[in-house]
Order: structure tokens, then C-alpha cells, then sequence
């Protein structure tokens, strides 16, 4: 219930309807329909999701998929989404916790996309499996943690506490602790910040 409670925050949920209303008030017919269609199936999938400790791959897949559009549209697509997934997952029967990954996409969005001004944001998600470890990768170009973190955006405790609920579920899953979630700063030639990377591991 905490995990649910941490991926359905009442802002998420508010601001994705108050987009959707937006279309509705400008008469845009088409986007309001398509938009509202994405966010009952992310509503519908996180529901039908929570009812078990693991689900398919690619049910999962699915969801992030639903839920990055939704972002997109809240942000006004103010940034690129690249998702990539070998087709072993896709069509394979691999078993994970839903949602694991979500907080980090969140946070990369949230904290580091953002509060880019000068720059497109790009955001990277590619997960691969190999000898039984399943490995995702969440790269961002955002602003990095150090200038986020003296930013106003980390007033917001949400994305942190979702991420720690998330580190444990993973944790607990593998049945270990530590070296399942790396956080990594990106440096520019210059040594400035040029983004971030998240690598989760998980044993499938």
C-alpha cells in the first residue's frame, strides 16, 4: 500500500487531469480523447498491478510507456523519450515488481529535465537481461543532483521517499542489500553537470 501510495500521488494524478480538462477547454476534441484514453489505462494497469508482488515484463513496460506520455504531456513535451527493451523481454515470461523503476524516471523528469532553460532534455530508459541479471538503465541530460539539490524542486520530499520505498522493494527482491541501485553524476569535458544515470539491477 505504501509502494501504491508513493506511484498514485494526489499532484500526479490532479495535474494530469487538469491537462486533460485543458484540451477539453480549448475544444481540441482529439488530443483531450487520446490523452484521457492513456491515463485510464496507466490508472487501470497501476491498480491491476498492485495486486500482485511481480508481473510481466512487459506488462510493466507497458505501463512506464502510458506514464511517460502522460509526463510528456504535462511537461509540454519540453523533452525527447527514447525506451528500448531486447525482445527477450518483450516476449519472454521474465517476472518483476511493478513499478520498480518509476520513482527514478520520476525523479529524472522532475529534478533533472525540468529545470533545463537553456537546452532540449532527453531522457534514455534501455533495459537488457544477461545470465540472469535484468539491468536498466535511466539516463537523463537534466542539471544533475548537486544543482537540484540547492534548487527549490527538492523542497519536494516525493520523489525521494518513492525512490527509497523503491531501492527496498529492490533490495528485497534480489534478497540482498547494496549494489542493486548505482546513481551516477555526469560530467561534461569541463567537468560541469551533464546529467545523470541510474543502473538497477535485479535477479530474474
Amino acid at each position: 500500500m505504501m509502494a501504491l501510495r508513493a506511484q498514485m500521488n494526489p499532484h500526479f494524478i490532479f495535474n494530469c487531469i487538469s491537462s486533460i480538462g485543458n484540451f477539453i477547454l480549448g475544444n481540441d476534441k482529439e488530443n483531450a480523447s487520446h490523452y484521457l484514453n492513456q491515463f485510464a489505462k496507466l490508472i487501470r494497469n497501476i491498480l491491476d498491478n498492485s495486486k500482485n508482488d511481480v508481473i510481466p515484463f512487459w506488462k510493466d513496460w507497458e505501463t512506464l510507456s502510458f506514464y511517460l506520455e502522460i509526463e510528456k504531456l504535462r511537461n509540454n513535451n519540453s523533452f525527447i523519450c527514447k525506451m528500448e527493451a531486447d525482445e527477450t523481454l518483450l516476449n519472454g515470461h521474465y517476472k518483476i515488481p511493478p513499478l520498480v523503476i518509476q520513482p527514478y524516471i520520476e525523479n529524472a523528469i522532475h529534478h533533472g529535465l525540468r529545470a533545463l532553460k537553456k537546452q532540449a532534455g532527453y531522457f534514455n530508459h534501455h533495459s537488457q537481461t544477461q545470465r540472469g541479471i535484468l539491468e536498466y538503465r535511466i539516463e537523463d541530460n537534466g542539471i544533475g543532483r548537486e544543482q537540484a539539490a540547492a534548487s527549490r524542486y527538492m523542497h519536494v520530499t516525493h520523489q525521494s521517499y518513492g525512490m527509497q520505498l523503491s531501492r527496498e522493494r529492490i533490495e528485497l527482491f534480489n534478497d540482498q542489500s547494496g549494489n542493486s541501485v548505482t546513481i551516477t553524476d555526469l560530467k561534461d569535458d569541463k567537468g560541469e553537470a551533464s546529467g545523470t544515470l541510474v543502473v538497477v539491477l535485479l535477479k530474474v
